[in-house]
C-alpha cells in the first residue's frame, strides 16, 4: 500500500486540467450550466488529497523523494491551472461589456489583476522552488516557515470560495473568496521575498 500516497498526488495533478476546463467553460457561457458546480466540486475533493496524500505516508511510513515532488507539484499546478482558468473566463465576460468605461477597465484591470496573481503564485513559487534546490546544492537548507505553508492553504481555501460563489450565484461568496485569495498571493510574495533573504544570508555567511 505505500504506493497509495504518489497514486493520490497524481491524481490531483490528473484533475487539474478538467477542473480548469470546466471554470474556463462555466464561465464562457452565456446561460446556466453545470460546469462550474463540478469544478467546484473537484476543486475540494483535490485540495483535500493535499492532506490525504501526506497523512497516507506518514501512516503507511511511504515517504520518498519522489511522493514529495508529486505532492509539491500537485499543488502548484492545481493553484496555477485554476488561476488561468478564473483569468480567461473573467477576460472573455468583461471584454463583452457595451459600457465605455466598463470596456476600458475589462481590457485593462483583467491584465493587471491576471498579472498580478500570476506573478505573485506561479512565478513566485517556480523561482522559491529553483533557489531551494540551487541552495541545496550548496548544502544550504532553507526550511519553509509556518506562513510559507500555510499560504498554500489560504489560496486554495480562497479559490474554493471564489468557485463556490460563482457555482451558487452567490455574489458575496465569491467577493469573500476574491478577498482571501489576494490575501494568499500578498504571503506568497512575502514568503517568497523571506526566502531570498534568507539564501543571500547563507550566501554572505559562506563567503
Amino acid at each position: 500500500m505505500k504506493w497509495l500516497p504518489n497514486a493520490v498526488s497524481i491524481s490531483r495533478l490528473a484533475l487539474a486540467p478538467l477542473i480548469g476546463y470546466l471554470i474556463w467553460a462555466g464561465l464562457t457561457k452565456d446561460v446556466a450550466n453545470r460546469e462550474l458546480e463540478w469544478a467546484f466540486g473537484l476543486f475540494v475533493f483535490s485540495a483535500l488529497t493535499d492532506w490525504l496524500d501526506g497523512f497516507l505516508a506518514r501512516k503507511l511510513d511511504a515517504k520518498s523523494e519522489l511522493g514529495g515532488k508529486l505532492d509539491l507539484w500537485g499543488d502548484k499546478i492545481l493553484v496555477g491551472i485554476t488561476l488561468l482558468a478564473l483569468w480567461a473566463g473573467w477576460m472573455s465576460d468583461v471584454h463583452d461589456c457595451t459600457d465605455v468605461l466598463l470596456g476600458v477597465l475589462g481590457y485593462v484591470m483583467p491584465y493587471g489583476i491576471g498579472l498580478f496573481f500570476l506573478l505573485a503564485i506561479p512565478v513566485r513559487d517556480s523561482l522559491v522552488t529553483r533557489l531551494r534546490a540551487q541552495a541545496s546544492l550548496k548544502g544550504v537548507s532553507l526550511t519553509p516557515t509556518f506562513a510559507a505553508k500555510s499560504k498554500t492553504a489560504v489560496i486554495m481555501g480562497g479559490m474554493g470560495l471564489l468557485l463556490a460563489g460563482l457555482a451558487s450565484g452567490l455574489s458575496g461568496l465569491g467577493y469573500a473568496g476574491f478577498a482571501i485569495l489576494v490575501l494568499g498571493a500578498l504571503m506568497s510574495i512575502w514568503t517568497g521575498l523571506a526566502y531570498f533573504k534568507a539564501a543571500r544570508g547563507a550566501s554572505s555567511t559562506e563567503a
